[in-house]
């Protein structure tokens, strides 16, 4: 190690007389200035191209999701319960495999390469796609249901679609956000702006998919529908392709699990030993500039040592075996500085769970809030169409939160700060709709209708709410987690819209089945007229607000990780 520094020196040393004697110290600083506004524009190009492409991304993944039951049930004609099991599955697969697709970025092909050969996948699976829905011979005939092979092309193109589109999209932001320096403060503001407008655009994208995609598909062709679908996928990577020299690529940094199974295995070894109380004492724990092999220990950023979760020091701790042995080190004697992304790991566990819990609250937008919908005097309007209000008020309040902060940086709020507000007004906005459905119940013992546009108050604090935590998230996450799990960072936020989406089904299943106990018509009847939503409302927002006081109380303890 020391020889190695030794010959970076001596490649310098020339380097950095020759400016000393050829420029003054105000003209290197003109220099450094050019060429970081350079850095800046190439980022900000960048920035914008891959939004753009992102755009497609979203649009084709929800042209195929928002319609999917549509087509299973109208075209394959299978019964309620399948087609409702399959979408779940489809979706299951398509939110998990973020960290399929983020691992093996970190480990092998690096972010940008990942993203190609998974956007190239789902190109395959919407071919096939198209091909099932525009053939003849791999449609079903009128009245009759599909059969085996039928159903085995489209399934298969859809999986396909699934896991293409799935593994890429968290390290399609990983990658993105890698565009920008984490090294100076601007870097960090673009990163998180960043964070805001992608949001912004995904929901775009979405609402595209879900107004025009879906009206093509069911109106005009579904060939045709899932056709555009797979061209927009297409598009995507041509342009990756076509735009390769602008993007900054960094190389894998290895496993992000490995780290984490190094430093448990060397804590197994050493669990009976004592960590030094004398803070001093401290500086005996391994650290890089102790090592004698830079390749078992690849070194790119140090973390200083943190006092809590203090027992995972001794896994850091050199004891005489560790000074005789020298093979199979990494396994026996761990880095201070891969202890430290250890327990950063564990001090982001339980601000993840909170989130996923969050999206109990959410998802009733997508579900019950339509319900309400479906009852109001507005049959004209359909129900789910207020989901698109929702899209619209989320792209609006990034759009004017981004604005606001250019002008006014002071007015920024930390991703802490954001997600808070966010869990808060989940809570405010399910507690609405719970004063809004009693005020419709009582309405219809009087043979009365409501107004859907009772039900717009709620949807826009749900949006407000939505847009706060969702990039409040996916910044505090990216920023915070070690630096072997960034593209894991961004999958996390997947997997907590399905951990959370998941739980609120279970809930909804216990209440129902609890609240119909010994006969009773219960909370969720056949006719919602005859239940009773908003007590299902009040739960939730019990739900929320612990919650929220269980995320204020892990934030306010939070220890944030220190680069040295």
């Amino acid at each position: 190690m020391d020889a190695d520094h030794r010959g970076l020196g001596a490649l310098r040393r020339p380097i950095l007389e020759d400016d000393e004697a050829s420029c003054s110290n105000r003209g290197s600083e003109a220099r450094e200035q050019e060429a970081h506004k350079a850095v800046s524009h190439y980022s900000d190009k960048a920035l914008k191209v891959i939004l753009c492409l992102q755009f497609l991304e979203v649009t084709a993944f929800y042209g195929v999701y928002l319609s999917l039951i549509v087509y299973l049930q109208d075209v394959l004609r299978g019964d309620s319960a399948s087609n409702v099991a399959t979408v779940n599955s489809w979706a299951g697969v398509s939110y998990l495999m973020p960290l399929l697709g983020a691992a093996v970025a970190d480990s092998y092909w690096g972010k940008y390469k990942t993203v190609l050969i998974g956007l190239s996948i789902s190109i395959v699976g919407l071919a096939m796609v198209t091909t099932s829905a525009t053939l003849p011979s791999l449609r079903p005939s009128p009245c009759a249901p599909a059969t085996l092979g039928q159903k085995l092309v489209f399934l298969s193109g859809i999986y396909l679609c699934a896991v293409g589109i799935g593994a890429s999209k968290a390290v399609f932001m990983s990658f993105a956000a890698e565009q920008f320096d984490d090294g100076d403060d601007d870097g960090k503001k673009a990163k998180a702006s960043y964070f805001s407008w992608y949001y912004a655009v995904a929901n775009m994208g979405m609402l595209t998919a879900g107004t025009l995609l879906v009206w093509v598909e069911d109106k005009v062709s579904w060939g045709l529908g899932y056709g555009i679908c797979g061209l927009f996928v297409a598009v995507v990577v041509v342009g990756l392709a076509a735009t390769a020299p602008m993007y900054r690529m960094l190389p894998p940094v290895g496993s992000p699990w490995k780290g984490v199974f190094q430093v448990l295995c060397a804590l197994s070894r050493k669990v009976k030993l004592k960590v030094p109380d004398d803070a001093a004492q401290l500086y005996r724990l391994y650290e890089e500039e102790d090592l004698k092999n830079p390749f078992l220990y690849p070194v790119h950023e140090r973390l200083q040592h943190t006092d809590q979760f203090r027992f995972l020091d001794k896994a850091a701790i050199v004891t005489d075996e560790d000074l005789e042995q020298d093979g199979n080190r990494p396994w026996m004697l761990c880095t201070v500085t891969q202890v430290e992304e250890l327990k950063t790991l564990l001090r982001l566990i339980p601000i993840w769970l909170t989130s996923a819990l969050y999206f109990v609250a959410n998802t009733q937008a997508q579900t019950t809030f339509v319900q309400q919908g479906t009852k109001t005097a507005d049959s004209h309007i359909p129900a789910a169409s207020l989901t698109s209000v929702e899209t619209i008020c989320v792209a609006a309040c990034v759009a004017l939160y981004n604005s606001c902060v250019s002008t006014k940086p002071a007015w920024r709020l930390t991703p802490l700060q954001l997600i808070g507000l966010g869990h808060a007004t989940a809570a405010l906005a399910v507690a609405v709709a719970a004063c809004t459905e009693a005020r419709r119940l009582r309405m219809a013992e009087d043979h009365q209708l409501m107004g859907i546009a009772w039900l717009l108050p709620q949807y826009v604090m749900m949006a407000v709410s939505d847009a706060s935590l969702s990039v409040g998230q996916l910044d505090f996450f990216y920023d915070q987690s070690p630096e072997m799990m960034k593209g894991v960072s961004t999958a996390f936020y997947f997997v907590s819209v399905s951990l959370g989406n998941l739980i609120n089904s279970q809930l909804v299943m216990l209440v129902a089945s609890v609240t119909a106990a010994g006969g009773g018509t219960g909370w969720f009847p056949p006719e919602l007229d005859d239940g009773h939503l908003d007590y299902y409302f009040l739960l939730v927002v019990a739900v929320t607000v612990v919650n929220f006081a269980i995320f204020v109380a892990l934030a306010k303890n939070y220890t944030p990780r220190r680069v040295k």
